[in-house]
């Protein structure tokens, strides 16, 4: 099937040169299906919120159902920039409560320099996870929002790094575990990091409720489950597109920051070198996964979080 999507939104245009599977909200009011409601909480900067728009909006059109993500922002924190496409394209997370949500993904965001509780919306993002824990059938943290939520539920602190964990890292799938979330996946795979911080796994050993589905030696856990797959966390980035290491690392070095560059990216370690993407299949692999997993788990209504 397809995405069900405001034609007006900009990256509705990106998706139709890429043929991805889309639908517009009038061709979708004419199927008798119910679509899968999955919210997308986008934390990143405003100078790349279109973009992580549009990766993630990728990552859930290559499935066989019809989907209407549903773009989510808070009820007071206000973007300064970028407020204007918020309001016209996202919806408050009063609305959302409203009508309900099958899946939840929230996006990372650049504030690993400052402690959870001094974020400007922590208050409001505390609320929307504890809205999620028992009204949405399965929950997507992403990086920083990941590092958030096993704050916010088990005390998990992320430890900080001296260097920056920064590259395509190389990483196991834990075929093992039997989880569906892994399903198809090769044994080993790569995987884009780019954090100061992360979570260990001697962390999640000490929980009963987290099982690492991937991880890696270097990187250390990518993938964890939580609650049997209601909560998952990443700390890696599928999403990321060719370009973002390279934009990250170019930025950071016009901004005069003391950064090596990326690790097993740049082709011979040269930096005038076009990247490979060598991680894109087995991310959209995992997120096919867990839309499948969250159609075959969610309720028939949207507001109730599990099948009756």
């Amino acid at each position: 099937m397809s995405l069900i999507i405001d034609k007006k939104l900009p990256a509705f245009s990106y998706l139709k040169h890429e043929s991805v599977f889309e639908l517009s909200t009038e061709r979708a009011a004419r199927q008798d299906i119910r679509p899968l409601e999955i919210g997308i909480l986008n934390l990143m900067p405003s100078s790349v919120v279109e973009r992580t728009e549009l990766q993630f909006l990728r990552l859930l059109a290559n499935t066989p159902l019809q989907i209407r993500p549903t773009f989510v922002y808070f009820d007071v924190h206000k973007s300064q920039s970028k407020q204007k496409h918020f309001d016209s394209f996202y919806r408050s997370f009063h609305e959302v409560k409203k009508r309900g949500l099958d899946g939840l993904i929230i996006t990372g965001a650049n504030l690993e320099q400052y402690a959870f509780e001094d974020v400007l919306y922590w208050s409001e993002l505390t609320k929307l996870l504890e809205w999620a824990h028992t009204h949405v059938t399965s929950t997507i943290f992403s990086c920083w929002a990941a590092h958030a939520k096993l704050y916010h539920e088990y005390g998990i602190r992320p430890h900080t790094y001296r260097k920056k964990k920064f590259g395509i890292f190389t990483h196991r799938v834990h075929h093992e575990s039997g989880s569906p979330f892994v399903a198809g996946m090769d044994d080993e795979i790569l995987v884009p990091n780019s954090r100061w911080r992360g979570i260990e796994r001697a962390d999640i050993a000490r929980k009963k409720n987290l099982k690492i589905l991937i991880d890696s030696t270097d990187a250390g856990p990518h993938l964890i489950a939580g609650r049997g797959g209601r909560d998952i966390y990443l700390q890696g980035h599928p999403e990321y597109d060719r370009s973002d290491i390279a934009a990250e690392y170019f930025r950071d070095k016009r901004a005069g920051i003391a950064i090596s560059p990326p690790l097993n990216y740049f082709p011979g370690g040269k930096d005038t070198k076009i990247p490979a993407k060598n991680w894109g299949a087995n991310g959209q692999v995992f997120y096919s996964n867990w839309i499948n997993w969250v159609y075959q788990t969610t309720n028939v209504d949207v507001k109730k979080p599990l099948m009756d």
